[in-house]
């Protein structure tokens, strides 16, 4: 049997990620190939069994509460997918370690690291997985260039972890990153 491959997806907020992943979901769709998408069950910004881009996309989605669990919901599908990984537990890369040895494609997307700079533990064990990395941008919420490589968090609240969107967040350039930090 074949392997599988490792696809991660990471960037910041707002940078297409959802949009990446369920662009993937689709070509397994369009081929008729079975697939499985999973998020954190801390995901609650939508419906709790989908996951939504931030353009409108959705796709249905098994949420669980710890990355073994996906585990048992695993039959004979040709990929697995895996949104939001920055909230999932470090065992995130053991499971897909599994599942790319039983011959299954892994598609993850989730931000490679925090407002503050720090990486994200279960993203950065993912990352060296990958057998393919896409790093997206986004649009700078500050200068308007496409060069936002980082989510800023503009509430006071210094949690990591933190749910949100853009009544939280928004992405910057590392300029302008550094001017709004300085202040």
């Amino acid at each position: 049997m074949a392997q599988g491959k490792i696809t991660v997806i990471v960037g910041p907020m707002y940078s297409g990620k959802t949009s990446e992943l369920l662009s993937y979901a689709e070509i397994y769709k369009l081929g008729k190939k079975r697939y499985q998408i999973f998020k954190p069950i801390i995901d609650n910004r939508y419906r709790l069994q989908e996951i939504r881009s931030h353009s409108g996309m959705k796709e249905s989605a098994i949420p669980i509460a710890h990355s073994a669990d996906a585990e048992r919901y695993i039959t004979d599908e040709k990929a697995i997918f895996f949104d939001e990984v920055q909230f999932f537990d470090r065992d995130l890369a053991d499971v897909v370690k599994k599942i790319r040895h039983l011959g299954k494609d892994v598609i993850c997307a989730g931000l490679d690291m925090s407002f503050k700079e720090n990486p994200f533990e279960t993203t950065a064990l993912l990352l060296c997985l990958a057998d393919v990395v896409i790093k997206k941008r986004a649009v700078c919420h500050e200068c308007g260039e496409y060069n936002g490589i980082i989510t800023y968090k503009y509430v006071d609240n210094e949690s990591e972890i933190d749910v949100g969107g853009f009544d939280k967040y928004f992405a910057v350039c590392l300029d302008c990153y550094h001017k709004l930090t300085q202040q």
